[in-house]
């Protein structure tokens, strides 16, 4: 299903831009949840799923078709049309701006960035293909807490950190599932569906967590993390994309870096 070579923006086949009014995240429950509450809240009326890589995924990827089929199922009663899915990632952006300097940015913000920094790019590679299709919103399943469990990559440092980089380029990262916690309110949007089902696992998955299951994190140095490092180099690299239609992510790494004490 995934090709390992870049495939940043997709070529061919996509909706003439002004047809669709947001790009919809596809991964699992969550976010064929949040379209879903959209939806039933007339704020959709057409929509580009887009199924994203990093790299890092494994088991069922084709899983990830099959919620693109649950996503038109669910929203198609609503009214809303589905075209069919875009397929794009960059592990060049991944590896240059997590990867590659892991090292060198656990030492200054703690071990816990690399799913700060995974969730950013998984947004932010996704504003490039809502400009082109002229859509102006993003719609992604973040939440705050699941069932009292919180993801750091989900605080809410983090999700204002990835709006702020969309808002940047005229996009609206739409979260309507952000203050839900109740299981039974995400069974009411996408019916019988356990958190986890249904889509890959991330080899790196829960590494911000101890052995108990407890989040380890130093809410200081996360904000660190976010305000001198990753939302500085996620919008370098946007802005190059934007104009030019592709970026040197390792030198706009080494740019944003060279101002930070390490």
């Amino acid at each position: 299903m995934f090709r390992q070579a870049d495939l940043l923006m997709p070529g061919e086949g996509l909706p003439e831009p002004g047809t669709c009014d947001a790009v919809v995240e596809v991964a699992g429950r969550d976010s064929v949840g949040a379209a879903v509450a959209l939806a039933r809240a007339g704020r959709i009326n057409r929509v580009l799923p887009s199924i994203a890589f990093t790299g890092t995924e494994f088991g069922d990827l084709d899983s990830l078709l099959g919620n693109v089929e649950r996503l038109r199922r669910l929203l198609e009663p609503e009214g809303v049309a589905v075209e069919k899915p875009v397929l794009h990632g960059s592990p060049l952006w991944w590896r240059a701006t997590i990867g590659r300097v892991n090292s060198l940015l656990s030492l200054r913000y703690g071990p816990w960035h690399v799913c700060l920094g995974c969730h950013m790019y998984l947004h932010a590679l996704r504003i490039p293909l809502c400009r082109r299709i002229g859509a102006r919103k993003l719609v992604a399943g973040e939440r705050l807490s699941h069932a009292g469990r919180e993801k750091i990559n989900q605080s809410r440092e983090a999700v204002e950190a990835y709006a702020t980089v969309a808002e940047a380029f005229g996009v609206r990262l739409e979260l309507p599932l952000l203050g839900v916690d109740d299981e039974g309110d995400i069974t009411s949007l996408v019916g019988e569906w356990k958190e986890g089902e249904g889509q890959p696992s991330c080899v790196l998955s829960g590494n911000y967590l101890a052995r108990d299951g407890r989040t380890m994190t130093d809410p200081e140095r996360v904000r660190a993390y976010l305000d001198e490092y990753l939302v500085p180099v996620t919008l370098r690299i946007l802005s190059e994309t934007v104009e030019k239609g592709s970026a040197d992510y390792q030198g706009s790494v080494w740019d944003v870096m060279v101002n930070i004490p390490m």
